[in-house]
């Protein structure tokens, strides 16, 4: 059902105040739930039960405002002791009904006080098999502030959102570890990533199979940068010594030197599906220097990719520096941006000249990112 147009400008606690029809029982409670910041439904909310015989036409029937000191009183047509789905026997019912009557309303409080319990116990039942309702459940209740991991420290300016999702997340946080292929416990945290981007990008994760378009919309999230994946993009691979082409002398038998059929030149083979290449930008200078190999946002992007992609598949990176951002060359550099040959040096244009194309020479292999040492503070 569409909303109406008077709805459109509510939030969800004035449409529930104004409609609770519209609401199910499980919306309701968790639109009071964020209204009183009260993870626990006993403490959110007075559960009621409605008097009569009638069978109500929606859960919910009526809220109060939430917004007074005390719990609102919310009346639940879906359970309770008395009323049309009350499970205490019908003169009960028809008791509270005569005492309404009668302008007495003790014999029905006292029993909704009685059922509250249980009515709030089945309200945190529904968390059980709603993900989303767990995930409430943590972010209402308080945490202490724990100690930020070395590694995982993130800086003011603009960079890799290291800190989507939460480290921790509770049972929900556990299952969507589980579905990135994760959630053995300590697995996760091993990763320079950390649980949080994990879990943010769970459903990239779980898909099956693994493309390369769902490999670019999450990194370029994740890094908040034009993320370009060319496939089959090649690399030379070693060949191993006693693999190479040998003549035979002497006594000594050759190897793989038959001509048209194993023979080959050299200490290293093309290969056109060795690896993919992730380029990104085109990028500012800040961005492109947080990217270079001496910095952890590289080592977090590399353990991110391999995460997805397994150790089956090859990649390098491409960092693509913007044309206009691209530094002079001069001995020393600017302060925090020494030149480095192969990373962040080109050649000067000449005077007046301005670049054509962007700087794409600085390629990074992850498998040399992954095998340098990690620094210790």
């Amino acid at each position: 059902m569409k909303p109406s147009s008077r709805s459109r400008g509510r939030s969800a606690l004035g449409r529930l105040l104004a409609d609770p029809r519209r609401f199910t029982f499980d919306a309701a409670v968790r639109v009071l739930g964020f209204a009183r910041r009260q993870p626990d439904p006993a403490e959110a909310a007075r559960f009621v039960s409605l008097s009569g015989a009638a069978y109500p036409g929606s859960e919910v029937t009526l809220v109060e405002d939430p917004r007074q000191p005390s719990p609102p009183r919310v009346a639940v047509g879906l359970i309770g002791l008395t009323g049309p789905s009350g499970v205490l026997p019908r003169h009960y019912s028809d008791a509270v009904t005569a005492a309404h009557r009668n302008r007495s309303h003790s014999l029905g409080d006292f029993l909704d006080v009685l059922a509250h319990r249980m009515v709030a116990r089945f309200a945190a039942a529904g968390a059980k098999y709603r993900p989303q309702r767990a995930a409430d459940t943590n972010l209402l209740t308080p945490k202490p502030r724990a100690e930020t991991q070395p590694g995982l420290e993130t800086e003011a300016e603009p960079g890799p959102r290291a800190q989507k999702g939460t480290e921790d997340g509770g049972p929900v946080g556990g299952a969507l570890l589980a579905l990135t292929g994760y959630g053995i416990p300590g697995f996760a945290e091993r990763l320079p990533t950390g649980n949080a981007p994990l879990q943010h990008y769970a459903g990239f994760f779980s898909a099956r199979p693994r493309s390369a378009e769902r490999l670019e919309a999450m990194i370029s999230d994740w890094l908040e940068r034009p993320v370009l994946v060319r496939q089959f993009a090649g690399a030379w691979l070693a060949v191993p010594p006693d693999q190479r082409s040998r003549l035979p002398v002497g006594l000594a038998p050759g190897a793989f030197h038959r001509l048209g059929e194993d023979a080959a030149i050299g200490i290293r083979a093309w290969d056109q599906q060795a690896r993919i290449l992730l380029q990104i930008g085109p990028l500012d200078r800040a961005s492109f220097e947080r990217l270079l190999p001496d910095g952890p946002d590289l080592r977090r992007l590399v353990a991110l990719v391999r995460a997805f992609v397994g150790f089956e598949v090859g990649f390098a990176v491409n960092l693509i520096l913007d044309r206009d951002s691209v530094p002079p060359l001069a001995p020393g550099g600017e302060a925090g941006m020494t030149p480095r040959l192969g990373w962040n040096t080109w050649l000067p244009m000449g005077k007046g000249e301005r670049r054509r194309n962007h700087a794409a020479d600085a390629v990074f292999e992850a498998e040399i990112v992954e095998a340098q040492p990690v620094a210790r503070a």
